[in-house]
């Protein structure tokens, strides 16, 4: 049995099917957190999986690094791991100044930031949107002349498309541009790099290519399909796995996207790399050096039998993770969310008890959010629950649950709304 230090965690997702994975695989951990209020529910009273699953809880300022790791010294540790995009790099640091392992490649810096990564596939000879790197207003405006509207503007180190604006004139740039000008800190107060990320609007159907590297090498388990809300905030409403392309198309995207990698020097981990599949050819939103979040390694598992996050896992203790898919009689898998359409506080959701009924949904999780204030819908931490569906003769899953989502309603206290 092995024992891991886990810094940090999302609040959902792989934050939830993380810990009891650890213990059903015979490993236990310390969870070190800066906050621990951060992981209380908004809508149940029930401690969260990382508190219940731990074995040890400690309240560190994980913000700061060295401090962080000479507290650290005196446990034993048997490898670093996390999920929260903003504690990759702190868990880098401390897994090299602890001489131990953990599932992130030597340069993850290098991927995770926006900025970084268009960079490196320029060097590499990486087709790139056009981009420009600003640092103030007047090259913001500049850059939005040289780049053309519509373009994307994003920040270079935030996560859950938080910040992201499509933009279409320069009254829209300005009111982004500003918004995040008074964002100097991230969510878990962090200070952000003072940089805006300008590209040109990628047009066409986003995908993510799931992937598992060691020694450089990288093996592509499966390419996954994403929808998102519209215009001005780009949030991810579902994916189904595997997504249905042609065959052309899926051996061009893993071959570009294995170029990408290697470009950033993703020698080990699992990547979530998102890619769009524009006229011009396949080009990268971002590379994620992490498990996909957004239930999608339950897709793919459900799917393919491969435990991504079980991978993740061995590859933060330094083992060789095995990958060997097999069929499970599903053919495809979805999970879609459930989006509020406004901020305000919930009456009701209606139609719950038709997802119960509908065999083709597999498992469902809505929050009990009556009488519950919502803020208005600006990223992916917005969802109010989410459903599963699955096909086993076709691509069909993601049809079954959005027909299952769409059943429901959502009543806010002054006006009703449908989500």
């Amino acid at each position: 049995m092995a024992h891991l230090l886990m810094i940090e965690s999302w609040v959902g997702a792989s934050g939830v099917l993380l810990p009891p994975l650890l213990k059903e695989m015979g490993h236990s951990y310390t969870f070190v957190t800066r906050r621990p209020a951060h992981y209380g529910s908004s809508f149940s009273g029930e401690a969260h999986p990382v508190f219940r699953y731990a074995d040890e809880v400690l309240e560190v300022e994980t913000n700061d690094v060295p401090s962080l790791i000479e507290r650290l010294r005196s446990y034993r540790f048997d490898g670093v791991i996390t999920v929260c995009d903003y504690y990759i790099e702190t868990a880098v640091e401390v897994a090299r100044a602890l001489g131990l392992p953990c599932p992130f490649p030597r340069e993850v810096k290098k991927a995770r930031q926006k900025h970084l990564m268009r960079q490196a596939l320029d060097l590499a000879g990486v087709d790139n949107p056009r981009y420009r790197l600003v640092y103030g207003w007047d090259e913001a405006e500049k850059a939005a002349d040289a780049i053309g509207y519509p373009l994307v503007l994003k920040p270079v180190d935030l996560a859950s498309s938080a910040f992201v604006r499509l933009i279409r004139s320069g009254d829209e740039l300005k009111e982004a541009y500003r918004a995040l000008e008074a964002f100097p800190l991230n969510f878990r107060d962090q200070p952000r790099e003072p940089a805006y990320l300008l590209e040109e609007y990628m047009d066409g159907e986003e995908i993510s290519v799931e992937s598992v590297s060691r020694d450089g090498d990288a093996m592509i388990l499966g390419i996954t399909d994403k929808s998102v809300t519209g215009a001005p905030y780009f949030i991810e409403n579902g994916h189904m796995f595997p997504a249905k392309l042609d065959a052309a198309t899926e051996e061009a995207v893993k071959r570009y996207v294995r170029s990408a990698l290697q470009a950033v020097g993703f020698d080990r981990g699992i990547a979530h790399t998102e890619v769009k599949l524009t006229s011009r050819g396949p080009r990268v939103v971002e590379i994620n050096p992490r498990t996909a979040g957004n239930y999608i390694v339950e897709l793919i598992e459900r799917v393919t039998g491969v435990d991504l996050l079980r991978c993740f896992v061995e590859l933060s203790l330094g083992l060789a993770p095995s990958i060997s898919p097999a069929g499970t009689g599903i053919a495809s898998a979805a999970v879609m969310f459930l989006v509020p359409s406004q901020g305000g506080t919930v009456a009701r959701i209606e139609g719950l008890g038709t997802l119960d009924a509908d065999e083709r949904i597999v498992r469902h999780t809505i929050a009990d959010c009556a009488g519950k204030a919502v803020a208005a819908p600006i990223d992916n931490a917005c969802y109010l629950g989410h459903a599963i569906a699955e096909d086993k003769a076709g691509p069909n899953a993601r049809r079954y649950a959005e027909a299952a989502l769409e059943r429901l309603a959502i009543r806010f206290e002054r006006e009703g709304s449908r989500a």
